[in-house]
């Protein structure tokens, strides 16, 4: 006899919860939007409450978010001017609370820079360097900006979608006309006719 598995769900509310309630209540003027997806809540942050929203997450009795996750970024060559190019990304965790949060903070390509979250957590001077290094996005105060994967002479950004590796484009499903001639493009690829 066989059985078949209950679905597992959630008993109570999304990840992230503890963290846009802190926020809301103790620093509305932080919060542009909290948009919920697959069981977790991100947090859109103003650039010029980044630090206040940090401070208040690792140190609010409610939150106590001490665990520096990663700090990364999405670029989205695209969406510019509309909304800015890139969403550099906070991941924080508590462990008290037995819980996580993601922070995203928008900067543009004309002025891709964010003040440094080092002084708050000792742990982001690595994926700061890491995100400048790949991205190209300046954290203002940092103690020791430079690149950390590739050589100082380097140029460009590798993990841009514009980047081009060695005089040859990357291929993504939102530029395959430009970056693979006709006869190399996939049939079934999702983007292939746009």
């Amino acid at each position: 006899m066989t059985t078949t598995p209950a679905p597992v769900t959630s008993a109570g509310p999304p990840r992230g919860r503890r963290a846009a309630d802190v926020l809301s209540r103790e620093l509305p003027l932080a919060v542009i939007s909290v948009d919920e997806g697959v069981g977790e809540l991100t947090i859109l942050v103003h650039v010029e409450h980044l630090i206040g929203a940090l401070t208040l997450l690792r140190d609010h009795a409610d939150a106590l978010y001490r665990l520096p996750v990663f700090v990364t970024a999405v670029d989205w060559p695209d969406r510019e001017p509309a909304a800015p190019r890139f969403d550099v990304v906070y991941q924080l965790r508590s462990i008290e609370h037995n819980d996580q949060c993601r922070l995203i903070v928008q900067v543009s390509e004309d002025a891709p820079r964010l003040p440094s979250a080092e002084r708050v957590f000792a742990g982001m001077d690595w994926h700061e360097r890491e995100t400048f290094d790949l991205f190209g996005i300046e954290f203002t105060d940092h103690h020791d900006l430079h690149r950390i994967l590739l050589p100082e002479d380097w140029v460009g950004h590798p993990l841009r979608k514009d980047y081009v590796s060695f005089g040859e484009p990357v291929a993504f499903t939102h530029n395959l006309e430009w970056a693979l001639p006709a006869a190399e493009r996939p049939r079934d690829m999702p983007g292939e006719s746009r």
